[in-house]
């Protein structure tokens, strides 16, 4: 006979039901192998979630900003978000399991918010080391792919609204009784509502202050009560010019502030983000409001031309030590000077009117004098350095109806050179 004739029921029962827990382990249904469907997992909705330790839930930024657009140079660089996202400890394989896992892309506002991954419920892998690190792995190319699918989602507006999208995962969460994580890849580059960066100086913390008051009074801070959150990627866009080291370090105390007046439990925010070349990607058709971070600009009158450096290009603030991102901004300042053949270099320090007139005359002359050092450094004599406080301001008025006017006082924090050339 056969040996399919020769076995026992009582084995064949047996295999069955080791084939069926092989299955269940391994997160596939019982005809739903690994081998057929490796990445099932993440399409099980909220099954087997009710008894989830954790919910974790993944937002990825699809806003323009974050995108090439449709003719990317060869030198653009736009940010990773899978491998930003897969290199946070919250989305280790480990990490997920016994936990339910949503997924989403976001833009403009919290109803575009579009759950791919929706409470699929991580079943905890069983075996020895080998095993685990396999499925693991497994588990990781799965999650990545849809990561992959969710970054190149069309934006479906040409605006960004993190807050909007935290309150999304709020909902999404619920109010259950585990741990509650919410991960978001995005630059933070909001650019709508309460946190509007279209107009901000980025310096200084009253401006971070008054951002978060507004975002209180409007009514737009999610409650994340007992909530962890992350945002890695923060001032990372794959367009315009790109922030200096102090004002990405601006950026990140703005939606750290941010996020504690949610009342998060935990709060890391972090400006690292992985790079891809933008030509990997074929860009999109949406355009939105850009965020403008100040930048170096040059006016010349006559045999004069004044090269203006934003105290936020420089210095972090309140201080007069150049920041590292300073340092190529003062290369290519010196190599213009050289190039206009200098008959004589002056600098001048300015501050907004905050303060005492005395603090500002002492912290405007330490940036004119550190500007000085730095280009003697590379080889441009500097005839004087002056300091002159909010004496002669570039944009006016600081105040309007009595509130202050953060991108005019950022205006007014700057060095200037002052290059003069044969006539």
């Amino acid at each position: 006979m056969s040996s399919l004739h020769q076995a026992r029921p009582g084995r064949l029962l047996a295999t069955a039901l080791s084939l069926a827990a092989l299955a269940a382990a391994s997160g596939c249904g019982a005809f739903e192998t690994p081998a057929s469907r490796p990445c099932a997992w993440l399409d099980r909705g909220s099954d087997g979630a009710d008894g989830a330790r954790r919910e974790t839930a993944v937002l990825v930024d699809r806003s323009p900003s974050t995108r090439p657009g449709r003719t990317p140079s060869a030198h653009d660089r736009a940010p990773d978000w899978a491998a930003t996202l897969l290199a946070t400890r919250e989305l280790a394989p480990s990490a997920l399991e016994g936990g339910s896992l949503s997924a989403a892309g976001f833009d403009g506002t919290r109803a575009t918010v579009d759950w791919r991954v929706d409470g699929a419920f991580v079943t905890p892998v069983k075996g020895d080391r080998r095993l685990r690190r396999d499925r693991w792995n497994g588990r990781r190319g799965c999650l990545e792919k849809r990561l992959r699918q969710l970054s190149a989602g069309a934006p479906g507006t040409g605006r960004t609204d993190v807050l909007g999208a935290l309150a999304a995962a709020d909902d999404q969460l619920g109010a259950g009784a585990g741990r509650r994580r919410i991960v978001v890849a995005t630059d933070g580059l909001t650019n709508t509502g309460c946190a509007d960066l279209r107009s901000a100086g980025f310096d200084g913390t009253a401006e971070i202050g008054a951002v978060v008051e507004r975002c209180r009074r409007s009514g737009e801070l999610p409650d994340l009560t007992g909530v962890e959150v992350s945002l890695v990627g923060i001032g990372r866009a794959a367009r315009g010019k790109q922030p200096s080291s102090p004002q990405t370090a601006w950026l990140s105390t703005l939606w750290t502030r941010l996020c504690g007046a949610t009342g998060a439990s935990s709060c890391e925010v972090a400006a690292t983000a992985r790079i891809r070349g933008a030509g990997e990607d074929a860009g999109t058709a949406k355009t939105e409001p850009e965020v403008v971070f100040p930048a170096v600009s040059e006016r010349s009158t006559g045999r004069v031309t004044r090269i203006v450096l934003p105290g936020s290009v420089l210095f972090a603030t309140d201080r007069a030590e150049l920041s590292r991102a300073a340092r190529n901004t003062l290369d290519d300042a010196a190599r213009r000077i050289r190039n206009l053949g200098p008959v004589s270099v002056a600098v001048s320090g300015h501050t907004d009117s905050r303060g005492t007139e005395q603090h500002g005359r002492r912290l405007s002359l330490a940036r004119a004098l550190t500007v000085r050092a730095a280009l003697a450094e590379r080889g441009v004599a500097v005839a004087s350095a002056r300091g002159y406080s909010d004496d002669q301001p570039r944009c006016t008025p600081e105040y309007r109806h009595g509130a202050p006017d953060y991108a005019a006082m950022a205006c007014n924090r700057r060095v200037e050179i002052t290059v003069t050339v044969h006539g």
